[in-house]
């Protein structure tokens, strides 16, 4: 099965919403995943009908989560968010949410600890998007993230998180993050038979990375196998959309429509080709 591609809106950060739904229909992507800040700079019901009107498919939101960040007087607030962005997803008709459940406590350096509390924190905001219909998507971030960004890092935390929470979570399957890891592809597969791959991004690692955070590759220019990856979640049953997410100094630097334009060749080539 070919998958079809998506552009996650801060690819081409320096864009409005309606700027950046123009450049992405107009590069001949079919969807884009949009964050709360663009959205609320304008409006949910506008930014619902720009998108609509550009003939784009809302394929994902961001984000929800981050419960650890203002340490434990900070959770309920966090959750708060979260659920408000769950509603924003829900308006906007986004089947799932990005969840990134946040880094270490700032009043401790136990993992174990930060860890309990994003899995109760999470496990609260759960039922809200369960009402709402929206999917959780768990993503596991690189290990070097597990400081200030989440303390889940591989896709078996995630999977196993996901057992443990039940009806209403997903994964985020994010190639940048988890390549590395030699258990990912036997979580990929697990994940599939539980029904529960429902975002897959697709941004390259870089030979010599200059940021961790911002400076991920156009698919093909790093040393991530994408094509592996590609029918690895295929052969786990995975339908969606192939999402593209690159934090990038550099692309973001670029021409937006000269980015975008250099992005879908890499994606056509990525995408169908069978070798």
């Amino acid at each position: 099965m070919t998958l079809k591609a998506t552009i996650n809106q801060i690819t081409v950060n320096s864009l409005s919403l309606p700027e950046a739904a123009a450049a992405i229909a107009a590069a001949g992507f079919g969807g884009i995943t949009v964050w709360r800040d663009k959205v609320e700079a304008i409006s949910v019901r506008a930014a619902k009908d720009i998108i609509s009107d550009h003939g784009l498919a809302v394929t994902g939101f961001c984000i929800a989560g981050l419960f650890t960040r203002d340490g434990r007087a900070g959770v309920q607030a966090r959750i708060d968010d979260s659920r408000r962005s769950i509603d924003i997803a829900a308006e906007l008709g986004a089947r799932s949410i990005v969840t990134v459940v946040g880094g270490l406590l700032p009043e401790t350096k136990s993992l174990d600890e930060a860890r309990e509390v994003a899995f109760e924190a999470l496990a609260r905001t759960l039922e809200h998007a369960r009402a709402a219909g929206v999917l959780m998507a768990l993503e596991a971030l690189h290990p070097m993230y597990a400081p200030d960004w989440s303390v889940v890092n591989t896709l078996a935390m995630a999977n196993d998180w996901c057992d443990r929470l039940g009806p209403g979570m997903s994964m985020v399957v994010d190639c940048y993050h988890v390549w590395w890891d030699p258990a990912a592809p036997a979580e990929v597969a697990r994940a599939g038979r539980a029904g529960r791959l429902s975002d897959f991004h697709i941004g390259d690692w870089l030979l010599e990375t200059k940021s961790l955070l911002l400076d991920r590759g156009i698919p093909g220019e790093g040393v991530i196998d994408l094509r592996a990856w590609r029918d690895g979640m295929t052969a786990a049953g995975f339908t969606g959309w192939a999402e593209v997410e690159l934090f990038s100094e550099r692309i973001w630097a670029m021409p937006p429509a000269e980015a975008l334009a250099s992005i879908r060749v890499a994606c056509d080539r990525l995408l169908s080709e069978a070798e």
